[in-house]
């Protein structure tokens, strides 16, 4: 991979971890659903049913 793609891969990766990290911290039980979503993940839930489970 040339120094281009790489940059361009750093930009978007960070515009997305910006987003989400905004995503989290702007709504008012953000962080309680984000915790929900990495126990779920943790415990094997199936991604499908992550919605389900943490009423996202």
């Amino acid at each position: 991979m040339d120094k281009d793609t790489l940059k361009g891969l750093a930009i978007l990766i960070g515009v997305a971890l910006a987003v989400g990290i905004f995503a989290v911290l702007g709504t008012e039980d953000g962080v309680q659903k984000l915790s929900c979503v990495g126990r779920a993940i943790v415990h094997g839930v199936a991604i499908t049913n992550i919605h389900s489970v943490c009423g996202l």
